[in-house]
């Protein structure tokens, strides 16, 4: 067992390229395990790395498309008001049907969120108590 060991030690040694009479095993197998560690962590570093720079471009796209956008909603808008200055009438109902359907003729406005259903103080007050001041509730 020893003798089959040694011959197999022996054989890394001309694997690895070192001399397996000056190295001893544990020397050999910690700097392997070493090795394995340090390799392990560079590769969970350049995935990290990877999915910054993927999460990077990603936001620039993102703002990219969004200035894109925006520039074309002011271009519509511009275009909106310039076709109501012009002195011709013809076409105009097109115009503004088009403008219409395409929502260039509306403000960009957020949507409210709805509110929630446990709210306390004076939106939970029953509609008649709500107008009342403070100190005429009960």
């Amino acid at each position: 067992m020893h003798k089959n060991m040694q011959k197999l030690y022996e054989s890394l040694g001309s694997y690895f390229a070192f001399d397996p009479h000056t190295v001893s095993i544990e020397d050999f197998f910690g700097e392997l395990a070493n090795f394995r560690n340090l390799f392990m962590d560079a590769v969970r570093e350049n995935h990290k790395k990877r999915e910054m720079e993927e999460k990077i471009k990603r936001a620039k796209l993102a703002k990219e498309k969004a200035e894109r956008e925006k520039l074309e909603r002011q271009q519509k808008k511009k275009q909106l008001i310039d076709m109501n200055k012009e002195g011709d009438e013809t076409g105009v109902m097109d115009s503004l049907m088009e403008a219409l359907q395409s929502g260039a003729a509306f403000r960009d406005r957020r949507k409210r969120t709805p509110r929630n259903a446990g709210l306390r103080g004076p939106q939970a007050l029953p509609p008649d108590r709500a107008c009342q001041p403070a100190s005429a509730r009960k």
